[in-house]
């Protein structure tokens, strides 16, 4: 007997075998196409698996693309909130600025205020000090006396009206 190939001596054998890996390739949902052999491979190809999984996967892409979009969308509206948020904070500390300088030219004017009106009741003391001598004063000639309180009473008048001016009236 002569050697014969392989498949001239069995042809009843490696066409059912084929067609048995073939057909498992083809119940297999999961057609991992790094995975599997070749025959794997043609039943998957064969039976749309490998079109299905990368429907699948392409589906699962867009979805993750979409996820990653509206996160990028959320991220620059947060951005922008932030940076909206920074310039209210700088215009308000802007604004804080000016009003404490306010407030300090406001105290420096008060205190000038104080101590002018002090500066004035000092001086009016002083005026009806010198009143109160001028009426006790018995030695000096009456023309004298009543020129001096006239100049006193004049005087204490100009205190009085800054007194009201210094008051706001």
């Amino acid at each position: 007997m002569s050697a014969k190939p392989f498949s001239d001596s069995r042809p009843g054998i490696v066409l059912p075998a084929a067609l048995a890996v073939w057909v498992s390739g083809c119940a297999t949902t999961d057609c991992d196409p790094g995975q599997g052999g070749f025959f794997r491979g043609l039943g998957c190809s064969a039976s749309g698996s490998y079109g299905q999984r990368q429907q699948q996967m392409q589906a699962s892409l867009d979805r993750e693309q979409q996820t990653q979009a509206g996160l990028q969308s959320r991220y620059a509206q947060a951005n922008q909130a932030a940076i909206e948020s920074d310039a209210q904070r700088q215009a308000a500390e802007e604004e804080y600025a000016g009003l404490q300088r306010d407030i300090d030219a406001l105290n420096a004017r008060l205190a000038q205020s104080k101590s002018k009106k002090k500066d004035l009741s000092r001086e009016i003391r002083s005026v009806q000090n010198q009143l109160d001598l001028l009426k006790a004063d018995t030695m000096s000639p009456r023309a004298e006396l009543d020129k001096r309180r006239a100049e006193l009473d004049r005087r204490l008048k100009e205190l009085e009206r800054e007194v009201d001016l210094a008051r706001g009236k």
